[in-house]
């Protein structure tokens, strides 16, 4: 809620109860893709006290546990997550692989995010999930098409924060390109 709280408070409104968030601390986050980024994130995610689970067909079960990370199928990991993140290159095997079926099956007011590429989770579906109530809110860095169409979606929802293809867009990330 922290970019609707930005708006309304400099349009000169206090809406700080309509604005009621989440704890991430004692949530179950599911990380897809256990390489650098995704470990990254499980790392982040264990220091705010989050259980992490993950689905990553490359890594053993034993390197898991090493990380502290519950090893799961992806069929079990969307069963159990609060919080599902990806972090896989687009490819045969990745492309729509979150779509209404994952949507349907996932916890009531799961939080999607997408930091990784577009066209991992099915944009249509993230609109029905989140019109269902299914979805709780989603986050998307990352667009089938870039930029998205103005009339796209999911950019005028209230319960999704979007940004532009910001992932390596700092300083230090553009010196180490």
């Amino acid at each position: 809620r922290v970019p609707q709280g930005t708006s309304s408070l400099k349009a000169g409104r206090w809406d700080k109860k309509a604005l009621v968030g989440v704890e991430l601390s004692g949530k179950t986050l599911g990380v897809v893709g256990l390489g650098n980024i995704g470990r990254i994130v499980a790392d982040r995610a264990q220091g705010l006290k989050m259980r992490v689970k993950a689905f990553d067909p490359f890594l053993g079960r034993e390197a898991a546990e090493r990380l502290g990370i519950e090893l799961c199928e992806l069929d079990a990991l969307i069963d159990c997550v609060d919080i599902l993140t990806v972090h896989t290159p687009l490819n045969d095997h990745t492309r729509g692989m979150i779509g209404d079926a994952q949507i349907e099956r996932m916890r009531r007011g799961v939080i999607l995010i997408n930091c990784a590429r577009g066209g991992i989770y099915d944009e249509s579906a993230l609109v029905r999930g989140l019109e269902s109530k299914q979805l709780g809110a989603v986050a998307l860095d990352v667009f089938v098409e870039e930029p998205p169409p103005a009339n796209h979606p999911l950019l005028g929802h209230e319960r999704v924060v979007c940004t532009p293809h910001l992932g390596a867009s700092t300083q230090e990330a553009q010196i180490g390109v």
